[in-house]
């Protein structure tokens, strides 16, 4: 298998086109058989709206591509089956950093998509990420941020780095959180109380030397370590 790849990007333009993602249409009956295994495995799923991407390039510090509407299950069924190379996620991603420089990651609950994997809080594109047509990455990744841990974007670095793992991009964005990893899982704990979200099991602490850092999904150990490859960033400015 091959290792994630990461680039920095100073321009994301993701435009919604017309008509319907030929992978869907192609696919449909193994789509729907596939999600009935999948809900007999994990009843919580929810088949929502969703994107995936056709005619994606990364060139010169920018990436491009055409987003179609499709549903959770379409990319259920591409993730788990090959990942064709005719369509590709994108997907943004938080990559939030703590006082002392360590990141601040999660860990899914087992009735999730995801469960027992370790990341950073992200989210797939969603509609209200649309804005004249283009998906603003940058407000998926601080609404999935504040969505499933309470915690705050802050916007303070402008660019992007994205990491490319198996027919996906995940596009991070770094941010300062306020606070030590025990401040901010006390933020998210709180958060699940008052919200009754529980798709995240639990905070995990990601240092250069920590069994966080290995336990990481592929592609954000490749984020990770980046990040600590290149931590002029990593000094909180917030007390």
């Amino acid at each position: 298998m091959e290792k994630p790849t990461v680039s920095r990007l100073a321009e994301v333009v993701l435009r919604l086109g017309d008509g319907p993602l030929e992978f869907e249409r192609a696919n449909r009956p193994a789509i729907d058989a596939y999600w009935q295994e999948a809900t007999a495995r994990m009843p919580r799923l929810w088949n929502g709206p969703a994107f995936l991407f056709e005619d994606v390039l990364a060139k010169n510090g920018r990436l491009s591509g055409t987003a179609r509407r499709t549903d959770f299950a379409t990319f259920l069924y591409w993730r788990d089956n090959g990942r064709p190379g005719d369509v590709v996620h994108v997907t943004g991603t938080s990559l939030p950093v703590l006082a002392d420089g360590s990141l601040f990651g999660v860990r899914m609950a087992a009735h999730t998509a995801n469960g027992g994997e370790v990341y950073f809080p992200a989210g797939s594109l969603e509609e209200g990420d649309l804005a004249e047509g283009v998906l603003d990455v940058t407000a998926s990744i601080a609404r999935e941020l504040a969505e499933e841990t309470g915690l705050a974007f802050d916007g303070a670095e402008d660019m992007f780095t994205a990491a490319f793992d198996r027919g996906a991009y995940h596009i991070a964005r770094r941010n300062r959180l306020a606070g030590d990893f025990g401040r901010c899982r006390d933020v998210l704990a709180r958060h699940q109380a008052e919200t009754g979200d529980d798709e995240i099991e639990a905070a995990v602490a990601i240092r250069a030397d920590g069994a966080g850092l290995v336990a990481l999904k592929p592609y954000a150990r490749a984020l990770a370590d980046w990040h600590f490859e290149n931590e002029a960033f990593s000094c909180s400015e917030k007390t």
